[in-house]
């Protein structure tokens, strides 16, 4: 079974968690880049009118890929836009898939997300995982969008995630089947 992670990152939170992913996993990358300039207007207008980005070709032949992890920011409760454009484009290729997001964090969103990838997939993802940056700031900065968003997440950041980001690691490593044979 061979394994990619699919990231896109607009301020480097995610493509730090990626790297990190691919250490721990050994599986090959692949970064999600747009053809446009993103702004926080963009974004706004990628939200208000389901607007689907252009992307880079990006040459890597996904067909040899039995497994994707999808490593993406949430923005308003959605899968930023770019990743969604990917999804669409790819989605035949996609069979097996987990999500991981650094993201600010709201309560319940996880649903939203699962559901999201699953009608754009047509198939349930493996598990959907939030990290959220509102875990890392101090009370007086906490559940404000100003201060997630403009958090940049540092490596030792991403040890406070230690538990979670273990817990993920290990649903995305498979054990070999072993025959019957084997078993004796």
């Amino acid at each position: 079974m061979k394994s990619i992670i699919v990231y896109y990152s607009n301020t480097h939170n995610n493509e730090l968690l990626a790297y990190d992913l691919q250490k721990r996993l050994s599986c090959d990358l692949l970064k999600i880049e747009e053809t446009g300039k993103r702004t926080g207007l963009t974004i706004l207008l990628d939200l208000l009118f389901n607007r689907k980005p252009k992307l880079k070709d990006h040459r890597v032949s996904l067909e040899s890929y039995s497994d994707f992890i999808f490593v993406a920011p949430i923005w308003a409760s959605k899968i930023a836009s770019p990743l969604r454009s990917f999804l669409l484009n790819e989605k035949q290729h996609i069979k097996s898939y987990s999500f991981i997001s650094l993201c600010g964090g709201i309560e319940g969103q996880v649903d939203k997300i699962r559901k999201e990838l699953k009608t754009i997939l047509q198939h349930d993802p493996k598990l959907v995982t939030e990290l959220w940056i509102d875990d890392l700031l101090t009370a007086d900065k906490k559940n404000t969008v100003k201060y997630t968003s403009s958090y940049r997440v540092l490596p030792e950041d991403l040890e406070k995630f230690k538990a979670k980001i273990d817990e993920f690691v290990s649903s995305q490593i498979v054990q070999p089947h072993l025959t019957h044979d084997e078993l004796r």
